[in-house]
């Protein structure tokens, strides 16, 4: 919810509401920027990273596949398409007539990852049980090899087809297989699962793994290089371009000790030693379900030769601000070793492409595909599923970018095509109190052919239901339109665009929302007045007074203080227009009494006076004394040469708070009273002065009270020589 900005103009038609009822002062909501729309419900709408809002691109169904998961997406050279999923463990085959056959039912649970040979060739990987299959141009297939790990996540050919490269978990193990099926270790990274894999024109290996989030490059030799260190603990995705490398991250949490370069601490705060995403755990407990029933599951790996080598590691990105927790990255990581921060969003990066010198990332947990213009920096979701993830996108040889998804498995096609229709749904906003609603307002470009409508609904609970109105009539008029919905406390809007053409589509960049609050009182919630019964003040003579006041309307207050003696029957004014919530009061020149303060607190600063309300609370009484105790002294007796001394001390208003004696104007000697406390207004002291030479002696005794008034009295007594 965000906090409504205050308006100091006034509407027309909030002007005809009864003075009485309504504050002067307008309120906005403001919608314009992304995280406006945090809670919003988006249907065939998109948001911008500039927070414009747009018909979404139309997703074509392709086909129909019985999976739960696409992973992976190929075109071979015919235009046929291959597709990885799960949790069946199968690869389909989709003609350019659409027609779907099974080109690969495997043992395991799923496939992962595909990739195409040069002669035609299609290389899958599996789990649980780690292994790399070719499918061959006639359609037979065939295990390459089965490896000593788990999991195939990702696979990468070089440019002749000779070496496949399999990244693998949960050791981070890469393999290299050549086609006849002999392999070996190629590079083991100390990361749990190597999750994605690519290759660039040099015959360099791309890695992005799980654990600490780092990014490799491993030359031909077998040489391993960190190119960049994420602040998230998972790189899910990479795409290798002739300009650099794209890396982006699906990190559910953030780790601590994060940083924008390579080394420090890098553990998760899940207290697991991978992070996978949560549909690649799924996965992994399916394939792992499965290779516990598999008695013929290989054994674990040997210990490699090279598993003690670190990777040389650098730091040659720039300075990047660390995300927040759930914030995932799209890093791109420059020839010379940059590294910018492209993208970012609270979601999580699972497939990239390049068309046409635009980003495309496909992203989860809400299927959203985003679109990126490095060269205008600006970042726009252009469709959004109702299910699931976008695991992979798949640019084929026609142009077409078709799109696999999880949760189910499903294919579309992107087309480069607007939808007919969208909406937006804004979240609940709540005025707090009843509220009268103003005008509403929007800025839309709408190009021949589109529109942009806007209604508006209230109602008096958090959650709209049968107890709200119904949605307004559609509002045309950006300039003219106001929020005709009953007064309420809560409100809510929704934007429908549309367009008969589908090449174009309107844009709406900013809402906003008018409304004033019915007004109410102020209210003084405490007053803290000095109690002299319980703390001795530094200076008595100056009492200070905090309180404290709320205003529904949030308006700002003034106060008035007044007090009153017991026995006056009216109110004298003692400050007008304060702004500050608290006063010192010197009450050196005010008669001695009980009184009582009254704090009245106005809301006349944002309110005509014919409107402005008042609120106000009374304090308990406190005492203004300037009257001396009276003190009452005699001596009762000597013993030996002691003389032993009874008081009585009495305060008309206050407690009583030290007691002294002096003898002959020497030094002051405290006492305490015959029950050795100062809680009350009378007190009685029973003492024995030091001992005394025989003659006339004067005892003078003191007595201070809570208000920081002296009084005193003394005794003239003999004290007769020793015999």
């Amino acid at each position: 919810m965000y906090r409504p900005i205050p308006v100091l103009c006034c509407i027309l038609a909030l002007a005809l509401a009864p003075a009485a009822l309504w504050a002067a002062k307008v309120k906005v909501w403001n919608q314009s920027t992304p995280a406006h729309y945090d809670k919003a419900q988006l249907k065939q709408a998109v948001i911008s990273s500039e927070g414009a809002l747009r018909l979404s691109r139309q997703l074509k169904p392709l086909v129909e596949l019985n999976a739960t998961h696409v992973w992976d997406i190929v075109e071979d050279k015919a235009g046929n398409l291959f597709v990885a999923t799960g949790d069946e463990g199968k690869v389909f085959k989709i003609t350019p007539e659409g027609k779907v056959s099974v080109a690969f039912d495997s043992q395991e649970s799923q496939v992962f990852c595909l990739a195409l040979s040069p002669d035609g060739s299609i290389y899958a990987g599996t789990g649980p049980s780690g292994l790399v299959v070719r499918i061959a141009p006639d359609g037979k297939s065939k295990v390459v090899y089965h490896s000593p790990e788990n999991y195939v996540w990702s696979l990468a050919l070089d440019a002749k087809g000779d070496t496949i490269y399999a990244g693998t978990g949960p050791k981070g193990r890469i393999y290299q297989v050549t086609p006849g099926g002999k392999a070996s270790v190629f590079y083991t990274t100390k990361q749990d699962h190597v999750l994605c894999l690519a290759t660039g024109p040099d015959g360099s290996v791309y890695a992005g793994t799980d654990k600490n989030g780092l990014v490799y490059r491993i030359d031909e030799k077998g040489k391993g290089f960190v190119l960049y260190q994420a602040p998230q603990a998972e790189v899910r995705s990479l795409l290798v371009t002739a300009d650099g490398v794209y890396a982006g991250t699906s990190s559910p949490t953030k780790r601590k000790g994060a940083t924008g370069s390579s080394g420090g601490d890098r553990t998760s705060t899940t207290g697991t030693p991978a992070t996978l995403t949560s549909t690649t755990k799924a996965a992994a407990k399916t394939a792992d379900d499965d290779k516990s029933k598999d008695s013929t599951a290989p054994p674990p790996p040997a210990k490699d030769k090279d598993k003690d080598k670190e990777p040389e590691k650098s730091s040659p990105a720039s300075s990047i601000a660390p995300p927040s927790s759930g914030e995932n990255s799209l890093y791109r990581i420059g020839t010379d070793g940059t590294v910018r921060e492209v993208f970012r969003e609270k979601t999580l990066m699972l497939s990239l492409m390049k068309q046409e010198g635009k980003l495309f990332v496909g992203t989860g947990m809400d299927g959203q595909l985003f679109e990126i213009n490095e060269a205008s920096k600006e970042r726009s979701e252009i469709a959004r599923l109702d299910h699931g993830q976008i695991h992979c996108l798949c640019k084929c040889k026609n142009g077409s970018i078709v799109v696999g998804t999880s949760d189910p498995g499903k294919l579309y096609v992107l087309q480069d095509r607007y939808a007919s229709k969208g909406t937006i749904v804004s979240e609940v906003f709540d005025a707090r109190i009843v509220s009268k609603w103003g005008s509403l307002r929007w800025k839309a470009e709408t190009p021949v052919g589109t529109k942009v409508t806007v209604a508006v609904r209230s109602g008096n609970i958090a959650e709209p239901d049968d107890t709200w109105s119904e949605w307004s009539d559609e509002q045309t008029d950006a300039e003219q339109a106001t929020i005709t919905a009953p007064a309420a406390r809560f409100v809510q809007y929704r934007v429908t665009m549309a367009s008969d053409n589908a090449m174009v589509t309107p844009v709406v960049r900013g809402v906003a929302l008018r409304y004033m609050t019915t007004n109410q009182a102020p209210e003084v919630s405490s007053i803290e007045v000095p109690d002299l019964d319980a703390v001795n003040l530094d200076n008595p003579k100056k009492l200070k007074f905090k309180w404290s006041a709320t205003d529904a309307n949030e308006d700002d207050l003034t106060y008035n203080l007044l007090v009153r003696k017991d026995g006056w029957k009216n109110w004298v004014m003692l400050e007008e227009g304060l702004t500050k919530t608290e006063y010192e009061w010197d009450t050196t020149t005010t008669p001695a009494g009980q009184y009582q303060l009254k704090v009245v607190a106005s809301d006349r600063k944002d309110n005509p006076a014919e409107d402005a309300l008042e609120g106000e609370r009374i304090s308990a009484p406190f005492p203004v004394a300037h009257a001396a105790p009276t003190v009452t002294v005699k001596v009762v007796g000597v013993e030996g040469d002691q003389a032993i001394v009874e008081a009585t001390a009495t305060d008309p208003l206050v407690r009583l708070t030290g007691a002294s004696f002096a003898v002959n104007g020497k030094k002051w000697i405290n006492v305490f009273p015959a029950d050795g406390l100062f809680d009350s207004k009378t007190e009685t002291f029973k003492f024995k002065t030091e001992a005394l030479k025989s003659g006339t002696h004067v005892l003078v005794l003191k007595v201070r009270d809570a208000a920081g008034n002296t009084g005193s009295g003394d005794v003239v007594f003999t004290v007769q020589p020793k015999r």
